[in-house]
């Protein structure tokens, strides 16, 4: 049973100090990558071996004074130097007047990689609109409070694009909401197209999207046609249930400030956004903002053809 165990198992003798291994099965040389001939008679806490930490003390007390212990939770060294979690089992056993100590090892890295990558998709879920598969608010939230942490190292500008459809309330009121779910599914599928893979695009609210770009002061004069161009392609006519539908949307457009915070920031934007609205054009876009010491006038851009 020992040599053949599929768990990793390994019988020490009891000594702190100097307790060395006396027999491992071919499990725990697979889960450490060790050979015999590497652990043979050295201690378990010599350079090299798989388990050497602080709480391997901890644990020889607990096997002198309870005679054992479950299921402890143990960082292992593989001998390619990744540690391994895993949870050891131990019993000591005295014969002839010697004691000995049997551990029983269950290697946890499988299960750890597993959780890990449930965290992950988790995390992933929380920060994704369901419907559009684009980021949501909270992912939008996070990641400006990066770009307002980092900016002072950055080079470049960043421009905010807060945008908001014209048109929308009446295709859920008239052609139902799962018309209305299509719409916005394949809108946000142009979003995708219409702009760079580094380009962060966020649906935050039901017909609302934002667009964050980081613009090489240089190029500063070419975001207004990059906009502009991004929203003739996608607000061009849909065809949804045999209907087509034909969308129109308010832009509002700004430049990160030295004294914005997130708040200030998006607010102007929504600012512009508004007021874009207000022109009854089914498409416009406000453009304003200053920053790093380069100004941009206030420009309303209707009419954009599509």
């Amino acid at each position: 049973m020992f040599e053949f165990a599929p768990i990793a198992m390994a019988v020490s003798t009891s000594d702190t100090e100097t307790s060395s291994y006396l027999k491992v099965n071919d499990a725990y040389l697979r889960l450490t990558g060790l050979k015999w001939e590497d652990i043979s008679g050295k201690t378990l806490i010599a350079e090299g071996a798989a388990i050497s930490s602080p709480a391997r003390d901890r644990r020889h007390r607990m096997l002198a004074e309870e005679g054992g212990y479950v299921l402890e939770e143990v960082d292992i060294r593989h001998a390619d130097g990744t540690v391994l979690p895993t949870l050891i089992s131990a019993q000591r056993t005295v014969i002839d007047g010697v004691s000995f100590d049997v551990e029983v090892i269950l290697d946890m890295s499988a299960r750890v990689r597993h959780q890990h990558e449930i965290d992950l998709a988790l995390r992933a879920s929380a920060r994704t609109d369901a419907l559009s598969g684009l980021p949501n608010r909270a992912c939008f939230d996070e990641v400006l409070a990066e770009h307002l942490q980092r900016r002072d190292d950055s080079e470049k500008l960043l421009a905010l694009a807060f945008i908001d459809f014209n048109g929308f309330k009446a295709v859920n009121d008239t052609m139902g909401h799962g018309a209305g779910d299509e719409v916005l599914r394949i809108i946000a599928s142009r979003f995708r197209d219409s702009f760079r893979a580094n380009d962060f695009i966020a649906r935050i609210g039901g017909d609302e999207f934002v667009v964050l770009l980081e613009v090489d002061p240089s190029h500063l004069n070419d975001v207004e046609l990059t906009l502009k161009d991004a929203v003739d392609r996608i607000f061009k006519p849909i065809a949804v249930e045999g209907v087509v539908v034909e969308l129109g949307a308010a832009m509002g457009v700004t430049l990160l400030q030295p004294e914005d915070d997130a708040a200030s920031f998006v607010k102007r934007a929504d600012n512009y956004m508004y007021l874009a609205k207000q022109t009854g054009d089914r498409l416009a876009m406000i453009w304003l903002g200053q920053a790093g010491g380069i100004e941009v006038s206030a420009r309303l851009v209707t009419g954009v053809t599509g």
